[in-house]
């Protein structure tokens, strides 16, 4: 059997409302001459009668397309405006906005959720298509410096020297790449999560010591002068990405501050948190590049060099804000920056007497 369909939910309406206006409209014409058979009303077989009768139909049909009118027009056109504007949408137009100006309260809500829906559907493809233009140009600078360097290699009259220095060049850029595609894999992995797993308790000082080891042959290199103080504090959370957390805050106070600065390290406890304060005597920041530190791959080239990938700092705000934590930074152009890391206090952190 073939299944009857309609062109548009507002058709099936009209077409429902007639039916049913006709099949009403011809049930009482029925009822009222099954009357006048029996004899109760011998005058319903009179022309005026008739006339009357059919005069209720024209009516009714009438009514009906009145009715269907004004129905279709302030319910069921707007709904299908909404039909229409979802199948744009699917088709990947995100500028379309539904205005309906009626006076159906829950019409007016359902256009307003669909025109912020697109609007933010609209903002995550801006950001999809940012994101991989800014990965395919971090990707691009490397691997042109390796094909380039992997070029003037085939030269045979290179020195020894200068094929190890081309060499070192090249190891340099697939290390880039190497921690680029490490750091991406990362935040995008943590952007799906929405809490810490893998928990242990460790020894908070203990691993900032261990970050600022690894980061020393970086600040031995620029002579930089260290201070640090850290209570000694137990703490419970994912070691290895708390980890990444100091890592790139002692590495960019390294990075942004010049040769004989100095950066300080602090740990302190308190009854309801933690707090670690990252600072240094670097060039420092404007007000409006403390507004974008965060964001993914924003570079501010701070120190006339243009290492880096600008995922470090959103990497840490991201470990951070799964770990119920806060960031804040505190800076002047000159006058160098202070990051303060604040994490609470589980019941499973105690301090060392």
């Amino acid at each position: 059997m073939k299944k009857i369909t309609f062109p548009s939910l507002w058709a099936a309406f009209v077409i429902f409302v007639f039916l049913n206006i006709i099949f009403t409209s011809l049930l009482v014409i029925f009822i009222i001459y099954a009357i006048a058979y029996v004899g109760i009303a011998d005058d319903v077989k009179s022309p005026k009668a008739l006339s009357t009768l059919f005069g209720v139909l024209l009516f009714s049909v009438v009514i009906a397309s009145t009715i269907s009118y004004f129905i279709g027009k302030h319910v069921f056109k707007p709904i299908n405006n909404i039909s229409q504007a979802m199948r744009n949408v699917s088709k990947g137009d995100f500028s379309i906005r539904l205005n309906y100006d009626g006076t159906v309260k829950e019409l007016e809500n359902m256009s307003d959720n669909f025109n912020s829906m697109v609007h933010e559907l609209g903002n995550m493809e801006a950001l999809r298509n940012d994101f991989v233009v800014t990965v395919s140009h971090e990707f691009k600078t490397p691997l042109a410096a390796i094909e380039g360097y992997a070029t003037i290699l085939r030269n045979p009259e290179l020195t020894i020297e200068e094929y190890r220095e081309f060499l070192e060049k090249i190891t340099e850029s697939i290390k880039q790449l190497a921690q680029l595609s490490s750091s991406i894999l990362m935040i995008s992995n943590l952007e799906n999560k929405e809490m810490i797993t893998e928990k242990k308790r460790f020894r908070l000082d203990e691993q900032i010591r261990q970050a600022v080891l690894l980061l020393e042959p970086l600040w031995e290199r620029k002579h930089l002068t260290l201070n640090i103080d850290l209570d000694h504090v137990f703490y419970f959370s994912n070691e290895e990405l708390l980890m990444q957390v100091w890592i790139n805050l002692i590495n960019n106070a390294v990075k942004f501050t010049p040769k004989n600065g100095e950066i300080n390290i602090l740990l302190k406890e308190f009854p309801q948190s933690v707090q670690i304060t990252v600072s240094d005597t670097g060039v420092g920041m404007t007000p409006e590049v403390q507004k974008y530190i965060f964001d993914k791959f924003f570079k501010e080239d701070r120190s006339g060099s243009i290492e880096g990938n600008g995922l470090g700092l959103a990497l840490v705000k991201r470990i951070i804000d799964l770990s119920h934590g806060k960031i804040s930074v505190q800076s002047e152009p000159g006058l160098g920056s202070s990051f303060v890391v604040t994490l609470p206090v589980a019941r499973t952190l105690i301090s060392i007497q």
